[in-house]
């Protein structure tokens, strides 16, 4: 009985192949749909674990003793800085006197023209205070040099060179003790930093926060800065102490102070907007692609009437013709099913390579991946595709071997 069984599935299962096989453009179109609901789906599994990673990894680096200031919101925190706001440095340097504060780091950046063994480009600068920047990397960001020294006075004109402005950015890569031409004065490289695995800092020439207004022209001020909080204190508290002392400075009106612990939770917040978004376009996209099962299988009972009505007049049940086209749309669904998981795995390993040469790494990892979360989508696949054929199933099966064997 269970090789009879075995054996009609089978039959069923040669006959729905062959059915496809003689629809190949109307059965691909239908089955596009559902690749690109799994696809969608695949890629949000197949680097949200590399995504996680490399936020945890980036607050990590943030440093757990640290907390930022910057103009603007905390929603939408690139318009500050693209407003050009500026926190007074006297208003910056009250905040020394909350308890728990160590120190505060006062920022600035801004592209300026170089030359390097008579190659000229544009690098993105980063100013700040020697003595506070180096505490600041070493000690809460484990940031250290990949070559020479870290400048100790902030009127010498020296500079620290990010890794791969060292590397990458001129014909020659850089090396410490050269000299740099920066808007026409001379600077000495007395440093080449590690590798961080951002764009921002590894593209960055650091410069004294006074050299740098000097060589740009610049007024005075901050456009960031980082507070450094000693061992034991609520950072939380401090945080909050920081708004209400800024809050009575009259220059910057909107700003943010983020913590490690609210960084995290900002960027938890995007990444699962994000997520959502895709989620919902996947499920249009399924949506989609059972009309198009649909669609296809009840063009193919009225393509196939005739036949229905050969196979009912031989003996063929209701219940087996139902099975017939219920097993093709499932078949369906299961091909479009795999090739978007195929796909899905495909893209986001060529996302992982992309991201690394942007300096992103870990982004995608093979072993990463949910096998068990793939199955589960394959199921889905398969039942959304049974679903969809049930309606053109019943249809043929309920039709009447006379009616279609007249059926032209």
């Amino acid at each position: 009985m269970k090789n009879t069984s075995n054996n009609i599935f089978l039959g069923f299962l040669a006959l729905t192949m062959k059915g496809i096989r003689h629809r190949p453009i109307r059965s691909w179109l239908t089955i596009i749909g559902i690749v690109i609901a799994v696809m969608l789906v695949v890629v949000i599994m197949s680097l949200g674990t590399g995504i996680q990673s490399m936020v945890n990894n980036m607050l990590q680096k943030f440093g757990s003793d640290l907390i930022m200031v910057y103009p603007g919101k905390e929603s939408v925190p690139v318009l500050g800085f693209v407003g050009g706001q500026k926190f007074r440095l006297g208003d910056l340097a009250d905040l020394e006197n909350i308890e728990g504060v160590k120190f505060v780091l006062p920022m600035d950046m801004g592209s300026i023209a170089t030359e390097y063994s008579g190659d000229k480009q544009t690098v993105l600068f980063h100013a700040a205070p020697w003595k506070e920047l180096r505490a600041t990397m070493e000690e809460s960001q484990g940031i250290t040099l990949l070559d020479g020294r870290w400048p100790t006075n902030d009127d010498v004109p020296e500079v620290v060179i990010g890794f791969k402005t060292a590397m990458t950015q001129y014909k020659k890569p850089v090396r410490v003790n050269d000299d740099i031409i920066i808007k026409s004065s001379r600077f000495k490289i007395v440093g080449v930093m590690s590798e961080i695995g951002n764009q921002g800092d590894d593209n960055t020439v650091y410069i004294s926060m006074k050299l740098f207004r000097s060589v740009t022209g610049r007024k005075a001020g901050a456009m960031a800065a980082m507070v450094k909080v000693y061992p034991g204190y609520n950072i939380e508290l401090i945080s909050r102490q920081i708004k209400s002392s800024l809050s009575k400075q009259e220059v910057v009106r909107d700003f943010s102070v983020l913590t490690p612990q609210k960084a995290g939770k900002i960027v938890g917040d995007v990444i699962s907007i994000i997520e959502t978004g895709l989620i919902m376009m996947a499920l249009i996209s399924l949506l989609v692609g059972a009309v198009g099962v649909m669609n296809t299988m009840y063009t193919s009972v009225l393509e196939r009437t005739r036949q229905i009505g050969v196979m009912k007049a031989v003996g063929a049940s209701r219940d087996a013709i139902l099975s017939l086209f219920v097993i093709e749309s499932g078949v369906i669904g299961l091909i479009g099913g795999v090739m978007g998981i195929l796909l899905g795995i495909v893209f986001s390993f060529f996302v992982g390579i992309l991201a690394t040469q942007f300096g992103v790494n870990g982004l995608f990892n093979f072993w990463d991946l949910d096998f068990g979360g793939f199955f589960v989508v394959l199921i889905i696949t398969f039942i959304t595709g049974i679903i969809s054929g049930i309606l053109p199933a019943k249809r043929a099966a309920d039709m009447e071997p006379a009616e279609a064997l007249r059926y032209e």
